[in-house]
């Protein structure tokens, strides 16, 4: 074990002890901004709560003032025939967020006042429904009850939270209150009734996901999904408060509906408020915002907090996993991983948010992402730096010996054609100008086809040399392929005839085309050889051209033994040689066919075989027709 931890290389380490480090302090801190980013996001993306309450929002403003002749918060007496109207059509309950703090000034507001009292108690003992004030919260006075006479109609503190104390600090609602000094809050003693209407359980203050007591502010709060954006106008069902009073509206338009009446001012930045879905100007009207706090709660649609050390435990495992997997792979594919992970962490929170209503911080999470990265790309790229530099040095090495053995292969191929030039004028002047014996003649007859094929290897291997030093160049000029065909195959006629084998062609007319003479020359002569090498005595090679607009063929045929599958894959190949019993005799390099592919490939053109065994071997050419 001891000696396994002495064979670790620290420095591989560096980096993932740097991470954990830098994970470890990041979660010490709270970034409430960046989690309110996400939170409004999700609130914005949240299509799967989206849907049309049966709600109707009664709207006091700058249009009812006019029309009525009267100013906020209105006489007893239009309060009066207000409510004589809505209740009259049969509504589900009324939520008035209009405080009536102020005491009749004259004898008949006092009778309208009165009688409004006891339209509302009637309405409440018929049990047709249900009625609340909301109240406002004053820090300097506290709350703002309703005038003496009104209280036993029922009130609660309507109290719109804005986050600008806490968490992001930035005056948008996020949280519903429950209650408020033990007492249900405006909105969730709507709720109950609006579910106790419906014949559903009603829901005290801690049932619901998420919430929480605040000591300070003695109450609790939950954060709520909303159902709409408030600044919607077709949010909710809308009606101006004096179209109500003058009855100018459908009948049965409040039945079995939830009407809530308020104030919206465009004049009264107080009656707008900064919502997850407008940050920048307060655009979200507060009777919107109250509705849709009271159909969340009546929906359970509340959001439980995860936990915040399981979000840090996540964290860390995320940049441990990530730490692991960049390591071992390529920046690009590094980042690439970052960046899905760092997707697939916003789609969880989402899916989580949506779904069962679980709210991530995924602030930690996403640092932690662009932490690791940040953490690990410089030491990634040190790492790659280093094996590029390591892998060019070892190139400039390997082309500094690659230099050095070609021009070893270059002079020696150079300096060997001089002595084999030599060795075979001597033997031809022996065999021609002496009178030899027939075994002499045959020894010198011997001497003169090594000398030949020696020769032949030797040219091979410096084209081979050309080829790789790159140093080999066409020479194209116009020429007839079938003037070609016809030189070589009268050189090898004679070679052919003494085999007991037959050269046959079947040239077609042709244009001449662009080529290098003595390259194809070279192609041609080396296809033909190998085929009076291998094909066997008294087989038939033909050869056989024609052409298309496009290229220009050349096949040449066998009725030979042919090639194994096996063998032809590779028959192209550098140095590769057929081996078999048949060709075990047959002197060669390896090199022919290679050449003649790459010849063929600088001219743009291909060369494929087929062969069938004890049937042939074709080689077919294309060369370009221009």
């Amino acid at each position: 074990m001891l000696k396994k931890i002495r064979q670790l290389e620290y420095s591989s380490l560096y980096p993932l002890f740097f991470t954990v480090v830098f994970i470890l302090i990041l979660i010490q801190y709270s970034f409430f901004s960046l989690d309110a980013i996400f939170y409004d996001l999700w609130v914005r993306f949240d299509y799967f709560q989206r849907e049309k309450a049966p709600m109707v929002m009664v709207v006091m403003d700058e249009e009812s003032d006019q029309f009525l002749g009267e100013t906020y918060p209105y006489t007893y007496a239009s309060h009066h025939r207000f409510l004589q109207k809505v209740l009259a059509d049969g509504p589900v309950g009324v939520g008035y967020l209009v405080p009536l703090e102020s005491e009749p000034d004259s004898l008949v507001e006092q009778r309208y006042m009165s009688e409004l009292r006891q339209e509302v108690l009637d309405y409440q003992k018929s049990k047709k429904g249900f009625f609340r004030f909301g109240t406002k919260f004053e820090m300097m006075f506290g709350e703002v009850l309703p005038v003496e006479d009104l209280r036993p109609l029922g009130y609660s503190t309507a109290f719109l939270y804005q986050d600008n104390q806490v968490f992001a600090r930035d005056s948008v609602i996020r949280r519903a209150s429950l209650n408020i000094s033990g007492e249900d809050s405006f909105h969730l003693w709507i709720a109950n009734k609006w579910r106790e209407s419906r014949g559903e359980e009603k829901l005290d203050a801690n049932s619901f996901p998420g919430a929480a007591y605040n000591a300070e502010a003695d109450a609790t709060f939950a954060l709520f999904k909303y159902a709409h954006s408030p600044a919607e106008a077709d949010s909710y069902t809308t009606i101006p408060y004096h179209r109500v009073v003058t009855g100018n509206y459908p009948e049965g338009f409040f039945k079995d509906k939830l009407v809530i009446v308020g104030t919206q001012y465009i004049s009264n930045p107080d009656d707008f408020a900064l919502t997850p879905f407008n940050k920048e100007e307060a655009k979200g009207p507060k009777l919107s915002i109250h509705a849709n706090i009271i159909q969340a709660l009546a929906k359970g649609r509340t959001l439980s907090p995860v936990p915040d050390v399981l979000t840090q435990i996540l964290s860390v495992l995320i940049a441990v996993v990530l730490s692991f997997f960049i390591s071992r792979v390529q920046p690009t594919k590094g980042l690439l991983i970052t960046i899905t992970l760092m997707l697939g962490t916003f789609a969880f929170g989402y899916i989580c948010f949506v779904g069962p209503g679980w709210w991530f911080k995924l602030s930690h999470m996403i640092l932690g992402i662009f932490v690791v990265y940040y953490i690990w790309v410089p030491f990634r790229a040190i790492e790659e730096y280093q094996t590029r530099y390591a892998i060019q040095e070892e190139s400039k090495l390997l082309k500094q010996v690659d230099n050095l053995k070609q021009n070893f292969i270059s002079l020696m191929s150079h300096d060997l054609k001089t002595p084999v030039a030599k060795i075979a004028g001597i033997a031809d002047i022996l065999r021609l100008q002496y009178d030899n014996a027939p075994q002499q003649r045959q020894l010198l007859d011997n001497i003169v086809q090594a000398t030949k094929e020696l020769n032949s290897f030797i040219t091979s291997i410096l084209d081979l040399t050309k080829i790789e030093s790159q140093n080999l160049t066409l020479k194209k000029e116009s020429k007839d392929i079938n003037k070609i065909i016809e030189g070589i195959v009268e050189k090898l006629r004679f070679e052919a005839e003494s085999n007991q084998m037959e050269l046959e062609t079947d040239l077609a007319p042709l244009y001449p085309i662009q080529v290098d003479s003595v390259l194809m020359n070279r192609v041609v002569s080396n296809l033909v050889e190998n085929a009076l090498k291998y094909a066997g005595r008294g087989k038939t090679i033909s050869i056989k051209t024609w052409d298309d607009p496009q290229w220009v063929y050349i096949a040449i045929a066998d009725n030979g033994v042919g090639i194994k599958p096996d063998d032809l894959t590779n028959i192209f190949d550098k140095f590769y040689r057929v081996k078999n019993d048949s060709t075990h005799a047959i002197k060669g390099s390896g090199l022919g066919l290679y050449l003649v592919k790459y010849f063929i490939e600088l001219h743009s053109g291909t060369i494929s075989a087929a062969s069938e065994l004890g049937v042939g071997t074709t080689f077919t050419v294309k060369l370009k027709n221009e």
